[in-house]
């Protein structure tokens, strides 16, 4: 109880949700570096494979280098790379021995805490992960439990997968991440206490999007209910679909014992999240951080980006839950298709292909998986007649066992599919790093570095980028 802190996901979640993760270069983050360091915040998510991959296609800049040079200027503040442990870059699962030199190499530049989101909750590849991590001198190993409403996804199921990964000593942290902005503050009330009972004195903290309006409010719940850490964003990459405003829930932190000199019956007549006597504080530098929103406001004006503002309350996220960052690109891609006018029909089909599939969570990449699939079956004359190749990886468990089973009649299209003979029942491949490197023809002089960017990008892109160091050299 007291000090609340703050991870701050600015430049990864935030970036993501409101400028689809392609609004910021190394420049513009660096320029923000030793405010961002100065702020005090536990931890700068700082980033995934997702944005090293923008870096490389859409800035052409080494998204190492990005990390090695903020890693230069913010010594305080740990950075943070978040994954999914089957995957890097790309949507290919990729083998163990890639993943593990990952963990090295971002090790290596500078993040220093790692977190896990896999959308199936296996605890055997989290914990995998997390020895991997450890090995190479991550100092702090954060869980996700994916958030999503479904028949199976309860707060025994919830605790039953807390319960297992906090007995592991690798975990150091775990916190619960609502990718979706699904949560209320009734869900909250239950939840963080299920979860509370079974990790001992390890940290939970919340991560929540404000797509459906309610992400600050459940962090007020969280904070009376015992979690001690949130994560935020600055304006002007903060609410819509993005997470709360570090600001707004630094504010609003000294109205959560408003009733410290109220009797409790007049207590009790305030919302839940004002109750109880116990005063809660962020011990955040408030100059470093309006320093900081004003960049990133200077930002979108001068590069014409938008804005994250409040949102009214849509009842329809709890239906298609659509993650924020998804969102923002499923616009946009259906723009460029000119069919943004059927987006309603598309959302209408996740819902439905999300429910034939077992409830997979709405989080990378299930939530892309799902999206392709529902978008193929709108824009073809047959529901599944086009069925993408992680669709089939996912029916044949390459990313886990379903939480719930997949629908028989929609099982039956998938592994009967003509794409379908060369991965059901295939064993996946755990190749090692020689071996790959061999395969690709890549002799001793091309970096570990370059070679994981090859292994999962095509060489045009990756050849691209580096002409454009060099000519900037």
């Amino acid at each position: 109880m007291g000090e609340i802190k703050f991870v701050d996901t600015t430049v990864r979640d935030g970036n993501q949700s409101i400028w689809g993760a392609t609004g910021l270069n190394n420049g513009m983050i660096l320029a923000a570096a030793a405010d961002m360091d100065n702020v005090g915040f536990k931890c700068i998510d700082f980033a995934s494979s997702i944005h090293m991959g923008v870096s490389v296609r859409t800035h052409k800049e080494n998204p190492w280098e990005r990390i090695r040079l903020a890693a230069q200027v913010i010594k305080k503040t740990p950075l943070s790379f978040g994954t999914t442990g089957r995957r890097f870059i790309g949507f290919k699962r990729v083998p163990d021995s890639v993943m593990s030199l990952v963990m090295e190499r971002v090790a290596a530049n500078g993040i220093r805490r790692v977190w896990i989101v896999d959308a199936n909750h296996d605890v055997d590849l989290m914990l995998k992960v997390a020895r991997m991590a450890k090995l190479v001198g991550i100092e702090d190993y954060i869980v996700a439990l994916s958030f999503t409403i479904s028949p199976v996804h309860t707060d025994e199921y919830y605790a039953q997968k807390a319960r297992e990964l906090a007995q592991s000593k690798d975990v150091d942290t775990l916190y619960i991440k609502d990718q979706g902005g699904l949560l209320t503050p009734e869900r909250v009330r239950t939840l963080v206490p299920a979860i509370k009972a079974v990790i001992g004195e390890k940290p939970l903290e919340i991560h929540s999007h404000c797509s459906t309006g309610l992400g600050p409010i459940c962090y007020l719940e969280a904070i009376r209910l015992g979690v001690d850490v949130v994560h935020t964003a600055v304006p002007p990459v903060a609410n819509a679909t993005s997470l709360p405003s570090a600001e707004n829930i630094l504010e609003n932190l000294s109205y959560l014992n408003y009733g410290a000199n109220m009797e409790e019956a007049a207590i009790k007549t305030m919302p839940s999240w004002l109750w109880g006597k116990d005063k809660y504080w962020g011990n955040l530098d408030k100059t470093s951080l309006q320093a900081m929103t004003a960049h990133f406001q200077q930002v979108s004006q001068s590069e014409g980006l938008p804005q994250g503002q409040p949102v009214e309350h849509q009842a329809s996220y709890y239906i298609h839950q659509v993650p924020g960052g998804m969102m923002t690109t499923l616009r946009r891609q259906l723009t460029e298709m000119n069919k943004l006018d059927r987006l309603d029909e598309v959302l209408e089909e996740i819902t439905r292909v999300r429910q034939e599939l077992g409830y997979p969570i709405m989080v990378t990449p299930f939530s892309q998986f799902v999206g392709t699939q529902a978008t193929m079956n709108v824009f073809s004359a047959e529901r599944y007649k086009v069925v993408p190749t992680e669709i089939i990886q996912y029916a044949s468990e390459w990313f886990g066992k379903p939480t719930a089973p997949i629908e028989p009649n929609i099982l039956d299209k998938i592994v009967n599919h003509p794409m379908a003979k060369n991965i059901v029942d295939k064993e996946f491949a755990q190749p090692s790093i020689d071996e790959l490197r061999q395969k690709m023809g890549l002799g001793a002089s091309i970096s570990d570095e370059e070679f994981l960017l090859r292994y999962t990008m095509t060489d045009k892109e990756v050849d691209a980028m580096l002409a454009e160091q060099r000519s900037n050299v």
